[in-house]
């Protein structure tokens, strides 16, 4: 059932009144249900998705964002292309926004190449923010890498290697993650 206020959002992105539009309109409706202010994110974060161009949630970002900002776990799981890096993003932004202290969250994942392609996305969706990101990766110099973590800084993106090693091999790398509220793999 699309709200009346649905409705007039929807009908709003679509710039027009005819009865076509209105068809349009219902149609979007009933194919995403919901707007990205209504799923409980921060104003800065609906701003920052319109102004990238994210007018409306895709359906993994609407059934993945409102669970993971009341901080349960969630596996998220869809075609490449289908929002999965923003359903994850946005609600660790927001999160981060509350508490903005120490290593929040830490990102693992598979590859160096994806790594700095979250940390773009992260870049983007949280430039509000002023987000510090270190990507901790192989190729790179390990005592930067080193010195960056114990910088603190916000979110931490790293392939599971590289964190490991620097993790055995630095004894003041481990607490620096002690208030690490997210883990997404």
């Amino acid at each position: 059932m699309v709200t009346h206020s649905q409705f007039l959002k929807l009908k709003n992105l679509t710039n027009g009144s005819s009865v076509a539009n209105d068809r349009e309109v219902l149609d979007k409706a009933a194919t995403y249900g919901k707007m990205f202010d209504d799923l409980g994110l921060a104003e800065w974060g609906v701003n920052t998705c319109r102004e990238l161009g994210m007018r409306m949630p895709r359906h993994v970002q609407q059934r993945c964002i409102p669970p993971v900002l009341e901080g349960r776990h969630v596996l998220g799981i869809d075609e490449t292309r289908s929002g999965k890096t923003a359903a994850f993003v946005l609600p660790i932004l927001y999160r981060l926004a509350e508490h903005p202290f120490g290593v929040f969250a830490i990102v693992v994942t598979a590859t160096r190449e994806l790594a700095f392609q979250l940390a773009e996305q992260f870049r983007a969706l949280g430039s509000v923010v002023h987000l510090r990101i270190t990507v901790v990766v192989g190729g790179m110099d390990m005592l930067k890498q080193a010195k960056d973590l114990v910088a603190r800084p916000h979110l931490v993106i790293a392939t599971p290697e590289r964190i490991h090693v620097l993790l055995r091999d630095n004894p003041d790398i481990s607490p620096v993650f002690s208030r690490t509220k997210v883990v997404s793999l």
